[in-house]
């Protein structure tokens, strides 16, 4: 059975966070080029970079640009159109890291945007009210009949009704001489000291 070989296809996208700038400067040292004359590789567009690889060389390939930050893919060369030797070797396709973008943006669909329904919509003439439904009832008017104004400087406290002056009882009171003490005297607490004879140091 024929060895099946395959051609390595430059999608022209990068991965996410690679910097183009610093792709290029690397694809022209991989390729020993201007930068001028690898940039375009990185438009967007798909390129053929090698054809009729092994499985090995297709890998080596891949591996270097995967450290680039260049997306690639494996296809078939035209040489083989058997069926059952592409599905044998599907294993040197490998995913792209998350974030990346697969498709260009000619490739990708762009569905059209539906407009809203604003048939249900009306716009409110100047000055008129957006609340009157769902308006607060008027207040009551509070009663204020019994409220009278009093004449300018006019009191409107009322000075407290004075009594009579009680004068307290201290005829029964007395003072202690200087230096009388005022509390009751305690008994005295005699503290013996304990017993440390059947004590000794270690």
């Amino acid at each position: 059975m024929t060895d099946i070989r395959f051609d390595l296809i430059m999608t022209g996208n990068l991965a996410s966070g690679v910097s183009r700038e610093v792709a290029i400067s690397k694809l022209a040292t991989l390729f020993k080029r201007p930068p001028e004359q690898v940039g375009n590789l990185l438009s967007g567009k798909a390129s053929r970079i090698r054809k009729n690889l092994s499985q090995a060389e297709l890998q080596r390939y891949r591996d270097a640009f995967n450290k680039i930050g260049v997306i690639t893919k494996a296809l078939p060369s035209s040489t083989v159109t058997t069926t059952e030797n592409v599905t044998a070797h599907s294993s040197v396709l490998s995913l792209c890291p998350n974030g990346t973008l697969v498709l260009s943006d000619d490739e990708r669909q762009h569905p059209p945007v539906a407009a809203p329904d604003t048939d249900h919509i009306s716009v409110a003439n100047v000055g008129e009210s957006l609340n009157d439904e769902h308006s607060a009832p008027p207040l009551p008017t509070p009663d204020i009949g019994h409220i009278s104004l009093a004449p300018a400087g006019e009191d409107l406290l009322s000075s407290p009704t004075s009594g009579p002056v009680i004068k307290p009882q201290i005829a029964h009171l007395s003072l202690c001489g200087v230096g009388t003490p005022l509390l009751d005297s305690k008994p005295e607490i005699k503290y013996r000291p304990p017993k440390t004879d059947h004590l000794e140091l270690q």
